[in-house]
């Protein structure tokens, strides 16, 4: 996975009004600009994952951190 370019694509998604984007984020990023949000790692996972168990982990962990942060997704889960 390319996270920088993973990256690149989130900002131009916000910048841009992507319409796949959560609408009250769109609004809140449109209303306070790049610099009121963070983008970061948040865990690195082991490099023994097998390849057809990554998708379903990366879902896992996803839940897991959007509860823990109560954060809200970008993109539909």
């Amino acid at each position: 996975m390319d996270l920088e370019a993973a990256k690149n694509r989130t900002w131009s998604s916000l910048r841009h009004g992507d319409t796949q984007i959560d609408k009250t984020i769109l609004v809140e990023f449109q209303a306070h600009g790049q610099e009121a949000f963070r983008y970061e790692i948040l865990e690195k996972l082991d490099d023994d994952v097998m390849p057809m168990a990554l998708r379903d982990l990366l879902k896992e962990r996803k839940l897991q951190w959007l509860a823990q942060l109560g954060a809200r997704t970008l993109w539909p889960v």
